[in-house]
């Protein structure tokens, strides 16, 4: 509570003026305004919607990022009202040296060196462009681009191909300004590429405000469970993998039914699967005398459990499918596994959190993550300004015709 001071006790319409302006005051330093941090920057991406949260983020934090798109440059306005839904263009990799000649036309044809403060480039071919005519770069490092390819089907990434452009892919990761990763395990394949560790930055992607505001619809859950208003609801996600790796996975998440039914037996374990899958839960449970207690939903309804159950059951099979953050931006209690990726996105790091909504919302929701860019581009913008200084400008000297 504020402690108000009134100056002058004699006049009634002072005191109300320094009671509105004192609140006034208070109001402030409890609700501070959010910084900004007005950046020109201009992000180099194969896909418009892949950089639509940080965009949105960036917004809010006062910045002025605009696109630059295989298409043609977008600004801000016109890329949130577009309503064209765009289609991703598969490259090789033997295709990729022509697709870095095509941005950097892109690049020049744009003016996006002049234009803007910074270039954000977001896939190999941007970034390799970018570094060859623009000393202030931000690279957004997700995934080593021999790994890529080979996810792609384009090759063993050990192959001599793939170790050419791991090569390739090192001298824009030395050259660019800034690099930006995702997770831990970036930052170190990174570090491994010979990056300095100065101008590596670990940013999460952001979360959608939509999650971070969605409220828990429990009735549906309920009735589909046969659960009364007061079971605990656990959920299981759904997974990919060999029948014996799954059948594997729904043995380890009936062991937690047990432990769970030792302190509370008003609980319900909610499996996402279908197919052989289903016909194995139903197989195990039987055996275990656990058919009360469980109930096989189709995987279809996952965004919505998600938002719905009481705690949710992320394993190493979710780990790399983002199924973590999720749980956390909706609010719900989160049992994770020890992994990397989980690591990452608890608070603390810690394998078991039931207050996630507040740590995402205070390090994943868009403006948060638009503010951690602030000393990304920073540093970058410093280089530019380091070289623009060392390097010889013209001087021109005017001439006057004589009369």
């Amino acid at each position: 509570m504020a402690l108000t001071r009134f100056r002058n006790r004699k006049d009634p319409a002072a005191t109300g003026n320094s009671l509105r302006t004192h609140l006034a005051e208070a109001e402030t330093r409890r609700h501070p305004s959010p910084k900004s941090y007005p950046w020109a920057v201009i992000h180099a991406c194969e896909l418009a919607r892949d950089v639509l949260p940080l965009v949105e983020g960036q917004l809010a934090v006062g910045m002025r990022p605009s696109l630059l798109t295989p298409n043609g440059t977008i600004g801000t306005a016109g890329f949130f009202k577009t309503g064209k839904r765009e289609q991703a263009r598969s490259i090789s990799l033997l295709e990729t040296w022509g697709h870095v000649r095509e941005w950097k036309n892109l690049i020049y044809e744009s003016t996006a060196e002049t234009s803007s403060e910074l270039l954000h480039a977001h896939s190999f071919s941007a970034g390799m462009a970018a570094v060859r005519v623009s000393s202030s770069v931000v690279y957004q490092f997700r995934r080593p681009i021999e790994k890529l390819a080979a996810a792609a089907g384009n090759g063993d990434e050990n192959s001599w191909l793939g170790r050419s452009f791991r090569v390739a892919e090192q001298f824009v990761l030395t050259r660019a300004g800034a690099v930006v990763v995702n997770d831990h395990i970036q930052r170190l394949a990174c570090l491994d590429r010979g990056v300095n560790a100065a101008n590596v930055f670990l940013i999460p992607q952001p979360v959608e405000q939509t999650l971070l505001e969605s409220v828990p619809e429990r009735k549906w859950l309920i009735e589909l469970a046969n659960a009364g208003p007061d079971t605990v609801l656990l959920l299981a996600p759904a997974i990919e993998g060999s029948e014996s790796e799954n059948r594997a996975a729904f043995l380890r998440w009936m062991r937690v039914l047990c432990t769970v039914r030792g302190d509370n037996p008003d609980v319900r374990l909610v499996l996402l699967a279908d197919g052989t899958d289903k016909d194995s839960i139903s197989e195990i449970a039987s055996s275990c005398n656990l058919m009360p207690w469980i109930c096989v939903l189709p995987p279809c309804v996952q965004e919505r459990a998600l938002a719905t159950a009481d705690v949710v059951i992320c394993d190493r099979e979710h780990a790399a499918g983002g199924i973590a953050v999720q749980v956390l931006a909706h609010g719900r209690a989160l049992l994770a596994c020890d992994a990397e990726q989980h690591r990452d996105i608890t608070p603390e790091g810690r394998g078991c959190a039931s207050a996630g909504r507040d740590h995402c919302r205070a390090t994943r929701s868009p403006e948060a993550v638009g503010a951690q860019y602030d000393a990304v581009y920073r540093n970058a913008f410093s280089k530019r300004k380091g070289r623009d200084a060392n390097s010889p400008r013209p001087q021109f000297i005017p001439l006057h015709v004589g009369s």
